[in-house]
């Protein structure tokens, strides 16, 4: 999973970046991205697509215990998503550069998947990269707590 990160993150770099041009001060804070983390959530569970995918880069992949899946397939699975309520604790941003920030945190969730209970302590990473004047979600992943 490291490496899957690490290659997203590589991907995720900017054309100034990969120019070598200097980047500016993030012109976002860590409370910034936990409330773009809090409104895919919010999405998702209210089933807005148009916000859901508004916030997701086209290259978007999860990995979860059930495989990896592109934007659509998450789309696809919404349908099959009865969430019905998540709360956040421990969360943590990073910034490696100004046009990146990783979100890890544990998610407390209670909900339905396909008819099967998936509800419990999750934890939780997303990559967040800004492109052009907005910031969007690259990469997730999610790992049951024991």
């Amino acid at each position: 999973m490291v490496l899957i990160a690490t290659n997203r993150m590589c991907l995720a770099q900017t054309d100034s970046e990969l120019s070598g041009e200097p980047s500016a001060a993030p012109v976002a804070d860590a409370g910034t991205i936990t409330d773009l983390e809090d409104s895919v959530w919010k999405a998702y569970k209210n089933k807005q697509l148009r916000s859901f995918e508004g916030l997701l880069y086209k290259t978007y992949y999860g990995v979860y215990a059930d495989g990896i899946k592109s934007l659509d397939m998450e789309v696809a699975d919404m349908e099959k998503t009865d969430l019905r309520s998540y709360s956040f604790g421990d969360i943590n941003v990073e910034f490696p550069n100004p046009s990146l920030a990783i979100i890890t945190y544990k998610a407390t969730q209670e909900a339905t998947f396909d008819g099967k209970d998936v509800s419990g302590t999750y934890y939780d990473e997303s990559v967040w990269v800004k492109k052009g004047d907005r910031w969007v979600n690259t990469f997730h992943t999610a790992i049951k707590a024991k």
